[in-house]
């Protein structure tokens, strides 16, 4: 049995956690143990995925480290638990984990693999700004050095290989077909029901963080510019930042076409209830809210970035990207959109989870990294 330690700043539910959680999930455990280290303890402030975790029957740790004894502490601590506990791999999941674990300290493992879920130069400068985010965006890369470096999509593995002469290789993220799945019809106005929504509505969503990367106020104005029904809403789920800039955007509180829902931890109960799905980041790695949102059968409005590209190249002529950063672009998807077969969009959708990007097709393809320390 080789054992698997899988090392994460916390288990608050963003991207890159729920890839990790879909990995553990469809990992053969006749084979392999896998154990998640955390590097912090979780802050009650954001959901969790904690007891998601917790279900799976895995052993859940935590090095409690701050921002401080992680510098002074973190490595030689980390180092101890990965000695104690016989680990034969360690999968890093994240900037901090890169940084504190150097391969030369870890002769005696298997493996160390990392997963890189963004091009994450774009990801850190547009965070922390130009000079900071440039030099953790080097260091992370430099941190890779003698590690089996997966990036998350094609487009991330060609842009960090080019401009760091790094040696990525990709597999796509994925989630799982069974959890996310089409509603019914009666389904769906259930859910509706039950969230407080008008079953007669046609219904956008919007999940992420509201923060510039997302661009969360193209998406808002792109809607509310849009020629379309009244009977149309748009479900803002996330919190950050720009929130304030964003409720600015109403010209009025009695327009109730725009709904801030602030986070959720039933993201998917909002999914299976709405129609549309819009993302309209600057910058992503292969963005898991797209794809929860194809596997609900939602049609997807993109920004036309690469790694949104990417995950729509397999339909055939798929019209709704619209020009980053263009909410006139936007507005006009949408109204085209509303036209189209619906039915038609929405197993167009499921049909590229069900058959190129899930946990199963994922799990698989790490599993041979783990086995071979390549990908064939």
């Amino acid at each position: 049995m080789v054992k698997i330690l899988y090392v994460i700043s916390t288990l608050k539910r963003t991207g890159p956690t729920n890839v990790l959680y879909n990995l553990i999930s469809e990992l053969d455990k006749t084979k392999f143990e896998p154990l998640v280290l955390t590097l912090s303890v979780e802050d009650e402030r954001f959901p969790s995925l904690y007891e998601d975790f917790k279900k799976l029957n895995i052993s859940i740790n935590s090095l409690n480290l701050t921002r401080l004894s992680g510098f002074l502490s973190g490595k030689s601590m980390l180092k101890r638990f990965v000695d104690k506990h016989q680990i034969n791999i360690v999968h890093l999941n994240g900037f901090r984990g890169d940084i504190l674990v150097k391969a030369a300290d870890y002769s005696k493992l298997q493996a160390i693999v990392s997963t890189i879920n963004s091009n994450i130069y774009d990801d850190y400068t547009m965070l922390y700004g130009k000079l900071k985010g440039s030099i953790m965006a080097w260091l992370h890369m430099r941190s890779l050095k003698d590690k089996i470096a997966i990036g998350c999509s094609n487009f991330v593995v060609k842009e960090l290989n080019k401009k760091y002469n790094s040696q990525l290789t990709a597999i796509y993220n994925g989630i799982p077909k069974c959890s996310y799945t089409v509603p019914t019809i009666d389904e769906k106005n259930q859910l509706k029901k039950e969230l407080g929504l008008n079953i007669d509505e046609k219904i956008f969503v919007f999940v992420g963080y509201l923060i510039y990367r997302k661009d969360p106020l193209t998406a808002i104005k792109g809607f509310l510019n849009a020629k379309i029904d009244s009977n149309t809403t748009f479900l803002v789920i996330g919190d950050g930042p720009l929130m304030d800039e964003c409720k600015s955007l109403l010209i009025t509180d009695e327009n109730k076409s725009v709904r801030f829902l602030g986070n959720q931890s039933q993201t998917l109960k909002y999914l299976k209830a709405s129609d549309y799905y819009i993302a309209s980041s600057y910058s992503e790695g292969l963005p898991t809210s797209v794809m929860e949102a194809m596997a609900c059968g939602l049609p997807i409005i993109l920004s036309n970035i690469q790694p949104h590209i990417e995950l729509t190249q397999a339909i055939t002529s798929w019209n709704y990207l619209f020009n980053l950063n263009d909410s006139t672009s936007l507005s006009n998807k949408i109204e085209q959109i509303l036209k189209d077969d619906y039915n038609k969009l929405s197993n167009q959708c499921r049909a590229i989870i069900d058959e190129k990007i899930n946990s199963t097709v994922m799990a698989r393809k790490y599993e041979e990294v783990y086995i071979n320390g390549v990908i064939k």
